[in-house]
């Protein structure tokens, strides 16, 4: 013993010596103490790992290729993408233990806890041994996750998977695919302290667990007598099969505690040739039952086999849960009565009911069936009831895997008592859109036994029933409520309804002017806002189709004749009057026209002063402004301006006032100037005088204008 601990002190002297000259690196003792081998190499450094000649050497990368695995020492987790890792040597670790195996983690002094991911396809771990897990101080733990799958296979006497622990061991697959099947002992050995826990959680995967010894996952512990707590958990529609062989607890007097996790999605667990399902579990993937295995459907679980998979049952189904999807195979499926309840019969009536139940190679059996009913083979209960009353019926479904029961009440009525006629509280009824009123009906006779009616209306845009007998008015119109027994006699009774409109008010009507339309005189219902043209509401109308056009403008001389508007765009003009000649001692007066309306004359100017209408006279046709002798004979001879004054515009007309003695000279010296023509029948001198006259005329003319404007 001496020798040995000296041995101990003096190596762990010169180890201290080799650190601080710097003649081992750093990375040669894992701060924890936690060693990792790989294919029988161990691994220290962080980094991808291609194997070049059977050597694994770290290469260039963060992520590993294919082929290739990468270990992160920080998190001790090891990515494999389609690696093959293969150690047939034995591995001397720490501690100067020697185990078989191609992946090993190992501690002598901490817990545990190794990560392998299975990034994308499929790895391979074979060898004399798989993967290893050993804490001699602590807790073993392994997790497997990842998208892809990974495959251990064991050529000699090791397990798949080994968890060994002073304590706790946990296996936990998260997503990937795991198969250990080739295991010369176990295809899982979860072997833990004794009085400490050994478990496995699988969630979102699948374990296919089995070996060469009959065990696909083992709990054991040292001391079976001292076992701890053993638990398998199922979740996330994961998959535990070891139908190969079993799942084994080391300790007789213990069970492996089986159960599915939280999450509500359970899982499906082959303990050698028996599966359950624990939860609520849906198929991920193509199931087989094998001819000598069963499947148990727990009875608060259920297993659903959507569109795309198949379950292949060639073995039995035992379910006590619910089964959704179909099932194919020729295996046996547990009877489960799937029928709610049973119609009523009636005395006298042939009676029908077929009961509908999962599974297939049923046979029936049912008692307390009332009398004349008999339960046939295929699941139908027929006859003719000889009595009335309550039955308590229980039927059973059993076949070669197993059977199930249900109770029904079956009530059997009396003879039915058909109805002979309806009879309506009113035969007519008149109501207001959106009024209603309730009908109630009589059916006779008083025993009938069916007193039920069905109501219906020919309209239901006049008018609308319930199933109470409540008439609903909708719009006017007429519709007819019927009532019809409901027992197939084929009575009825029926009310018109006359639906009216309510509230009408009148639109008067209003003329259109010039400028504005007008509309014709209408009708509107208060209640449901139609419009009619009468008050009764028969001649629908809109207030488009009332309205009246507005007629416009009739415009004369500058003004409408209708309403008087004025026509910004006339401008009026002197029709006649301009130039005009008046002689004193005349007795007529002289007359001007406008073309301004004579309604819109505004004042007459004579010379600038504003004439009193008694000065003139006016009349229409369009403004015909007469000035009369008397006003024209106090005028001075000479040219006079006469402005005809309207709202659109003012007209200008000149006049002349000449005196009546030099009127008459003219018109002498005229004459005698006709006398002195030549009688010898030229036609020069005439014309000639003729023309001195006019010149003479038109110089007097000019010089009384002359006069006058001075």
């Amino acid at each position: 013993m001496f020798k040995k601990l000296a041995a101990t002190a003096l190596g762990g002297c010169l180890l201290a010596v080799a650190l601080c000259l710097g003649l081992l690196p750093v990375t040669a003792l894992a701060a924890d103490g936690i060693e990792l081998y790989v294919g029988g190499q161990q691994i220290k450094e962080s980094g991808c790992y291609e194997n070049q000649n059977g050597t694994w050497k770290k290469v260039d990368g963060t992520e590993p290729a294919n082929g290739q695995f990468s270990y992160d020492a920080d998190t001790f987790t090891l990515t494999l993408n389609q690696a093959m890792i293969v150690n047939y040597q034995n591995v001397t670790v720490g501690g100067g233990f020697t185990y078989p195996g191609s992946v090993i983690a190992f501690s002598q002094s901490a817990d545990v806890s190794l990560k392998i991911v299975a990034s994308q396809g499929t790895s391979n771990i074979t060898g004399t041994g798989g993967i290893r897990v050993v804490s001699k101080a602590g807790d073993a733990s392994l997790s497997i996750s990842g998208p892809g799958s990974l495959e251990v296979n064991v050529d000699k006497n090791d397990s798949g998977i080994s968890l060994i622990g002073s304590k706790n061991v946990n296996l936990n697959i998260d997503g990937a695919d795991v198969k250990t099947l080739a295991a010369y002992y176990y295809g899982v050995d979860l072997h833990a302290g004794d009085g400490f826990k050994a478990a496995a959680v699988v969630n979102n995967g699948k374990l296919t667990a089995g070996g060469s010894g009959g065990i696909g996952i083992y709990y054991r512990w040292t001391n079976p007598s001292d076992s701890g707590t053993s638990s398998l958990t199922v979740s996330g529609n994961a998959v535990v099969d070891t139908r190969d062989s079993k799942i084994l607890i080391a300790s007789q007097a213990s069970e492996v505690q089986v159960s599915a996790g939280s999450d509500g999605n359970g899982g499906i667990v082959f303990d050698g040739k028996s599966g359950t399902v624990y939860s609520d579990v849906t198929l991920q993937e193509d199931l087989e039952i094998g001819t000598d295995e069963t499947l148990t459907i727990g009875k608060d679980a259920s297993l659903t086999v959507p569109d795309g998979k198949t379950l292949t049952n060639d073995g039995t189904i035992i379910n006590n849960g619910t089964l959704t999807g179909e099932v194919g195979g020729s295996g046996t499926v547990t009877p489960k009565i799937t029928t709610d309840s049973l119609p009523n019969g009636t005395v006298g009536e042939f009676y029908t009911a077929t009961l509908q139940a999962t599974g297939n190679n049923i046979t029936w059996s049912a008692s307390g069936l009332p009398d004349g009913l008999t339960l046939n083979s295929d699941g139908t209960i027929t006859g003719t009831p000889t009595a009335e009353g309550t039955s308590t019926v229980t039927v059973k479904a059993e076949n070669s895997a197993g059977s199930t029961s249900k109770d029904y009440t079956l009530n059997i009525k009396p003879a039915m008592v058909p109805v002979t006629g309806l009879e309506l509280n009113k035969n007519s009824l008149t109501l207001q859109e959106k009024g209603s009123n309730t009908l109630t009906v009589t059916v006779k006779p008083a025993d009938a036994t069916n007193k039920d009616v069905t109501w219906e209306s020919s309209d239901t845009d006049i008018a609308t029933v319930s199933e109470d007998g409540t008439v609903t008015a909708i719009s006017a119109g007429r519709a007819t409520i019927t009532a019809t027994a409901a027992d197939a006699s084929g009575a009825s009774a029926s009310c018109e309804v006359t639906v009216t409109h309510g509230n009408m008010v009148q639109t008067p009507k209003k003329d259109a002017t010039c400028t504005a339309y007008g509309t014709e005189g209408y009708w509107t219902c208060g209640i449901c806002g139609k419009h009619y043209k009468d008050e009764g509401g028969t001649v629908p109308t809109t207030p488009e189709d009332a309205v009246i056009p507005a007629i416009g403008h009739e415009f004369e001389g500058g003004l409408c004749s209708v309403c008087g508007a004025r026509d910004a765009s006339f401008s009026p003009a002197l029709v006649s009057g301009d130039g005009a000649k008046w002689t004193k001692g005349s007795s007529k007066g002289l007359t001007f026209v406008s073309s301004a309306a004579f309604a819109d004359l505004v004042e007459v100017r004579l010379d600038g002063r504003v004439l009193s209408a008694s000065e003139y006279v006016v009349r229409e046709g369009s403004t015909v402004v007469t000035l009369p002798a008397k006003l024209l004979e106090g005028l001075k001879a000479g040219d006079h301006e006469l402005l005809i004054v309207s709202g659109s515009g003012t007209v200008r007309a000149s006049l002349t006032v000449a005196e009546a003695a030099k009127v008459e000279e003219a018109a002498k010296a005229e004459k005698a100037s006709a006398d002195e023509l030549p009688a010898n029948g030229d036609s020069t001198a005439p014309a000639l005088a003729v023309a001195a006259a006019a010149a003479a005329g038109a110089g007097l003319v000019l010089l009384s204008r002359r006069r006058a404007a001075r």
